[in-house]
């Protein structure tokens, strides 16, 4: 249920990206390919292009691997992740997380670099969020999702 208006232009943004970038594969896949590749109806993936629906994340994973489009890309345009920031020098500021990629940060790859702030990024979104909506229970929720 769309009764968000700033929920309804995501949704329609995201649907257009998913069409430019299935456009964009040489040679232009149809939606049909598409939806066989990430094995969703045809008609599914007309309402995600038309911007009724937004798939699940399994789907965007699909997606992103299908049309060989960077995960974070596919995740930032769902509304998943925050819009990047300009200063990309060092993002991954807590003392827990820094000590954990202290050996193996300097060998990842930019764009695993760049995914996993992203995912750190979407989940403290995440427990800001469950934390304003559960005061009674210390910002915590106790049941498994």
């Amino acid at each position: 249920m769309m009764n968000d208006v700033g929920q309804e232009f995501r949704y329609k943004d995201f649907g257009d990206r998913v069409r430019q970038w299935r456009q964009a594969v040489q040679p232009p896949m149809t939606q049909r390919e598409l939806a066989d590749k990430i094995d969703v109806t045809s008609g599914f993936l007309a309402h995600v292009e038309t911007g009724r629906t937004l798939p699940g994340v399994r789907t965007l994973v699909a997606i992103a691997r299908a049309l060989g489009v960077p995960l974070h890309d596919v995740l930032r345009a769902a509304g998943y992740l925050p819009p990047a920031l300009e200063q990309k020098d060092d993002l991954l500021l807590e003392p827990e997380l820094r000590i954990f990629f202290a050996d193996d940060w300097l060998n990842l790859t930019e764009d695993e670099r760049e995914l996993l702030r992203d995912f750190v990024r979407m989940l403290k979104t995440r427990l800001r969020r469950r934390q304003s909506r559960l005061p009674e229970a210390g910002g915590y929720r106790l049941d498994c999702e």
